[in-house]
């Protein structure tokens, strides 16, 4: 939860968790400075007005003084007494997102917003989350069945609170995703098949590099065995190679690690980054991948080896006669892997593709507002000691002055930003049957001041906007979307229908009536939401929504002015324009768009240069068939078109194959594409032709060497 914390007199935004006395002790951590929490700091409420900060906090927010115990600092107002630093790297519970400090649980009243002012009594808010040690010998489904029958006993003491709950037991490990557990584990699982794939492809290159380097040492190898070399000696040379080749490409691949980890973390939002989870390599993840890289050298290096201690010294002696057929033999297997290295590389390429297509159409989506000229600025007047009267002559002063900043054109306050639309559960219908907990309906609910629709642009469809009479003296209203509208009351008039939301005991009477916009995230299904008259619902915390005539972003420092102004203890940090809001929306799918296109980039590189590496080789080892073809007259024309014609159907043969399993791989993924289909023609078409450019590149080159080639040099050499 977000809250202000001052210290020096400069206010910041920063994150806090609540947690009891025993929260660290459970979890069995050492405080890297100072201590935890005493039992009797949580015994009851307003105990002990104490905190821990978390190590990043520490460092980023107090530049890691030593004299940082026994300070004080102000949270919401109240004074706190630092009294621990928590270990270095410890982000709480959650493995994507940490606090900055932790606070006893007993002074939720001190730092809590007024609208949850009574949590730790109102058995209805949920504001924890319970965590445990198991037993000696407890299994995971003994606890799950205790806790079930706990919840049961709850339910049956406490009816009308705990109806229909229940408690459910997690490992620590999946609880600690939370609910984005599932499409986290799938991108991970997805992306770890996206290095598999890269792998193979990087394997094979190996093995070919491998291959052709021994088929060019064969007169090597005969050589030393000619001097009495053993078997066993030449396989634990060729294998010293290929171990060392894949010792150097771990140690080049750690690199290339920490600085991907490095522009990982740079690319996180500024307002929240340090309590985003580390993004750092693994020592067991670069260990695995370290013996990979190692494993990957031995494995490939041993059939080369094997195949180069059998040389007989005779054969190659005699070689010189059926080069050309032995060296077509020998590329068979060299063929194969290189047309894989292709048809993998078409489909990371065309998975690239259709998932850029589905995020540029992700952007096109209307969420029913304008965002391209809003400014949002989140104000929380009440954490910094305003009471009610003092809180709402704030909302009208900031109103007043800043609207008066040049290049505004409509300003308005609302408790919710856009696509982080807060979800209330247990709405009643007046005139229809009260529903079971589990079956109550829910909504997301916004409380406004004037003009909010004017300035986002939402359109009006029935009735009327709030206005100044609708205090809290006046009847009760709202305002709610057409599809709330559609779903409750069907053919009939919504307007003058009332409705009651579970954390208040007047119904609320419909006075008009608004498009569906999207509230949680971009392109999802409609869902029903009521909005507030701010002057009937009072909130100590707003977030000010200002549009602008021109780019939002010229007006930012005149507004945070005219703000400092009014109260220079008021944080003012956290600003947002709209297109922001968007690219925030849009940030995991855009960092999974960017890794997929290095992937895939990465994977046509490695294809190219081994089509260039082995397309080179082949025209090294048939120079002597090239002169001899020149010298009975095939001109440069001709033995261009041959070794690009070699290579060329090498990769139509491969992209055939990726375009089939493309067409497969697409079909499985089209869930999590918007606007796209599985068989995108552009995606396909677009990849296509970008690696059979890159290839015919990497074709061209030996193919213009080889139709240089002098035939009486070649017959010579030969």
């Amino acid at each position: 939860m977000a809250v202000t914390m001052i210290d020096k007199a400069e206010p910041h935004r920063i994150f806090m968790e609540l947690v009891t006395a025993n929260y660290f002790e459970t979890l069995g951590i050492r405080p890297y400075l100072g201590r935890f929490f005493f039992p009797e700091e949580d015994a009851k409420p307003g105990a002990a007005a104490v905190t821990v900060l978390g190590y990043s906090a520490w460092q980023s927010r107090f530049g890691g003084v030593s004299d940082i115990i026994g300070r004080t600092i102000k949270l919401n107002g109240t004074p706190f007494t630092v009294v621990g630093i928590g270990p270095k790297g410890f982000k709480g519970l959650y493995a994507v997102f940490g606090p900055d400090l932790w606070v006893p649980s007993m002074m939720a009243g001190q730092v809590l917003p007024s609208s949850l002012e009574q949590a730790l009594t109102d058995r209805a808010t949920p504001l924890f989350t319970g965590i445990g040690r198991l037993g000696a010998g407890v299994t995971l489904a003994e606890a799950q069945a205790e806790m079930k029958i706990d919840a049961a006993a709850l339910e049956d003491e406490h009816p009308d609170a705990n109806q229909g709950q229940s408690i459910v037991v997690r490992p620590l490990t999946v609880a600690a995703y939370g609910p984005e557990r599932q499409g986290l584990m799938f991108g991970a699982v997805f992306l770890m098949a996206i290095v598999v794939l890269v792998l193979l492809i990087a394997c094979s290159n190996v093995a070919n590099l491998l291959l052709a380097r021994a088929a060019v040492r064969r007169q090597e190898i005969a050589v030393r065995i000619a001097l009495g070399a053993g078997r066993s000696r030449l396989i634990r040379q060729l294998l010293t190679e290929s171990v060392l080749l894949g010792l150097l490409g771990g140690v080049f691949g750690f690199l290339f690690g920490y600085a991907g980890c490095r522009l990982l973390s740079s690319l996180r939002p500024a307002e929240y980054a340090q309590n985003l989870a580390d993004l750092r390599i693994d020592p067991a993840v670069f260990g695995f991948a370290f013996a990979i890289a190692i494993l990957t050298g031995l494995i490939f290096g041993i059939v080369p080896a094997l195949r180069s201690s059998r040389t007989s010294v005779s054969e190659v002696l005699k070689e010189e006669t059926r080069t050309a057929g032995r060296t077509r033999g020998r590329l068979n297997l060299v063929n194969a892997l290189l047309a894989g290295q292709v048809s993998v590389s078409l489909v990371l390429l065309v998975v690239a593709a259709m998932f850029l297509r589905s995020i540029q159409h992700e952007y096109t989506i209307d969420p029913g507002y304008q965002t391209g000229h809003l400014a949002l600025f989140m104000l929380y007047p009440g954490q910094a000691g305003y009471d009610q009267t003092r809180t709402e002559q704030f909302y009208k002063q900031a109103r007043d002055r800043v609207s008066l900043v040049p290049g505004i054109v409509s300003i308005s306050w609302a408790s919710n930003l856009p696509l982080w639309g807060r979800k209330e559960t247990g709405v009643a219908i007046e005139g229809q049957e009260q529903r079971k907990k589990s079956e109550a309906i829910s909504a997301v609910v916004n409380t406004i001041d004037l003009d909010y629709f004017s300035t986002l642009d939402v359109p009006f469809l029935k009735g009327r906007d709030f206005t100044q009479d609708d205090r809290g003296s006046s009847a009760p209203v709202a305002i709610i979307n057409d599809t709330m509208a559609a779903e409750f009351w069907p053919n009939q008039d919504a307007l003058g229908k009332r409705v009651q939301l579970p954390r208040g005991k007047a119904f609320l009477q419909i006075v008009g009536i608004v498009k569906t916009s999207n509230y949680q995230t971009l392109g999802e299904p409609p869902q029903s939401c009521i909005y507030l008259p701010l002057r009937q619902n009072f909130l100590d915390g707003m977030i000010l929504y200002v549009r602008t005539e021109q780019d939002p972003s010229t007006i930012l420092a005149s507004v945070q002015s005219e703000i400092h102004n009014i109260d220079p203890e008021l944080a003012v940090e956290d600003i947002r324009t709209g297109t922001k809001i968007i690219n925030q929306a849009l940030w995991w799918s855009k960092i999974a768009v960017d890794l997929l296109g290095v992937f895939g980039l990465v994977a046509l590189g490695l294809a190219s240069v081994g089509l260039y590496g082995i397309m080179a080789y082949s025209v090294n080892q048939r120079r002597r068939e090239i002169g001899v073809r020149m010298a009975l007259g095939a001109g440069q024309g001709n033995v261009w078109l041959l070794v690009l014609r070699q290579g060329m159907t090498l990769v139509l043969t491969g992209l055939a194959i990726g375009v089939a399993l493309a067409l497969l791989v697409g079909h499985a993924l089209s869930r999590f594409l918007y606007g796209v289909s599985g068989s995108d023609p552009l995606s396909l078409g677009g990849a296509s032709l970008v690696l059979l450019v890159v290839a015919l590149v990497a074709c061209y080159l030996p193919a213009r060497n080889a139709s240089r080639v002098d035939p009486l040099v070649a017959l010579r050499d030969a």
